[in-house]
C-alpha cells in the first residue's frame, strides 16, 4: 500500500481552442473543454452537459460546441466521485475553457493511500502519515462547539459511507500517557462543507470529555451543538460513522473486541449528499496550548450506492 502525504490537489489544464471559418469577421464558435484528472482510469467518462454529453479522451480530455446560455457540466462514471461534483458554465460567444474536475475511485480504500485536505491547518501539525498510521498533534488551541472550528483532517465523500478508526488520545508530550487537558477530544466527523448556514456535522470523539475521559457524541445543527459525553476510563476507542441516507449512527467498542455499541443515531435530512469526512482534533482549553495529540489507526473507509446495513 502506498503512502500518500496529505496534500491539497490543484490541477490547471489548459486547452487552446479556435473556430471560425476562412472569414475572418466569423467569431469563435462556442464551446466548452476541460479536462478531469485523478485517480484510476480517466479515460472515457461521460461529462454531461446539460441535455448533452461526450466523453473524456486518453488523457481525460473533452470539449463540446455549444450554443450560448448556461450550462450544468456533471462528470458521471460508475465508481468515481468528483471533485466539485458539478460546475455551472456560462458561454457567450467564446470558448469556456478549463472546466476541470478531480476524480476519486470510491472502491472500499484504506487511508492513507489518497490525499486527506487540511481544514484549519495551523490547527494541526501532521507528525505522522503513513500508509497505516495518522498521527496529529494540536499546534493552536481550536473548539468544535457551537460556531467554533477545531482541526479537520478530510476527504469529500458522496452517498452512503462508513469511516471506522482505532483511535488513541495522547500527550503531545508523551505518546504513549492518556491527555489529560481539559475537554480534549478528538475522532471521526461528518461536516458540511457549505458553513453559511452556521456549522453543520455530526462526530463521534474520544479523549478527556466534559464528564472525564471516555467519548462523545455531537449532533451540531446551525452551529447549536447538543453533545452526549460518556466516560469509561480510556481515551482509546474504535470509532465507527455509518450513513444511510439522512440517518447518521455512530458506534464505539473497546479496542480489540469484535462487538460494535450504537453511541446515538442523528436523522440528519438537511446534509447534502457530499460531505467532509474524516478526522478531527480540537480542545476547549484557553491559554497555554494544550497538551493533545490523536492517533488514527485501522482506518477503513467504505462507500455504497445502497444501504451500507450500519452495524
Amino acid at each position: 500500500m502506498r503512502s500518500t502525504p496529505i496534500f491539497i490537489i490543484l490541477t490547471l489544464y489548459l486547452v487552446s481552442c479556435s473556430g471560425g471559418s476562412d472569414n475572418p469577421s466569423t467569431p469563435n464558435q462556442p464551446s466548452i473543454s476541460g479536462t478531469v484528472s485523478g485517480d484510476g482510469n480517466v479515460a472515457g467518462i461521460t461529462i454531461n452537459i446539460s441535455n448533452s454529453s461526450v466523453v473524456t479522451d486518453q488523457s481525460g480530455n473533452y470539449a463540446a460546441e455549444v450554443s450560448n446560455g448556461t450550462y450544468e457540466v456533471v462528470p458521471e462514471e460508475d465508481g468515481y466521485l468528483f471533485e466539485p461534483e458539478s460546475r455551472t458554465v456560462v458561454v457567450s460567444d467564446a470558448p469556456q475553457e478549463n472546466v476541470d474536475f478531480i476524480a476519486h475511485t470510491t472502491d472500499d480504500i484504506m487511508a492513507f493511500n489518497l490525499s486527506w485536505d487540511l481544514l484549519n491547518p495551523s490547527v494541526q501539525n501532521v507528525e505522522e502519515n503513513t500508509s497505516s498510521k495518522l498521527n496529529l498533534a494540536l499546534a493552536e488551541n481550536a473548539l468544535w462547539y457551537e460556531g467554533n472550528q477545531g482541526g479537520l483532517v478530510y476527504r469529500y465523500v458522496k452517498g452512503n459511507f462508513t469511516l471506522s478508526a482505532t483511535v488513541s488520545v495522547r500527550k503531545t508530550s508523551d505518546a504513549d500517557s492518556p491527555v489529560e487537558c481539559d475537554v480534549c477530544l478528538g475522532g471521526l466527523m461528518a461536516r458540511n462543507p457549505n458553513s453559511s448556514q452556521g456549522q453543520n456535522y455530526v462526530h463521534i470523539v474520544s479523549g478527556n470529555t466534559p464528564q472525564g475521559l471516555g467519548y462523545e457524541t455531537k449532533n451540531t445543527t446551525n452551529s447549536a451543538s447538543p453533545f452526549e459525553a460518556s466516560a469509561d476510563g480510556t481515551t482509546d476507542h474504535d470509532l465507527r460513522i455509518c450513513r444511510d441516507g439522512s440517518t447518521f449512527r455512530l458506534y464505539q467498542r473497546t479496542v480489540g473486541t469484535s462487538t460494535w455499541n450504537l453511541a446515538a443515531t442523528y436523522d440528519r435530512p438537511d446534509l447534502p449528499a457530499t460531505l467532509q469526512v474524516g478526522f478531527n482534533i480540537y480542545t476547549a482549553q484557553s491559554g497555554a496550548l494544550a497538551d493533545l495529540r490523536t492517533i488514527f489507526e485501522n482506518v477503513q473507509l467504505q462507500t455504497f450506492e445502497g444501504s451500507p446495513g450500519c452495524q
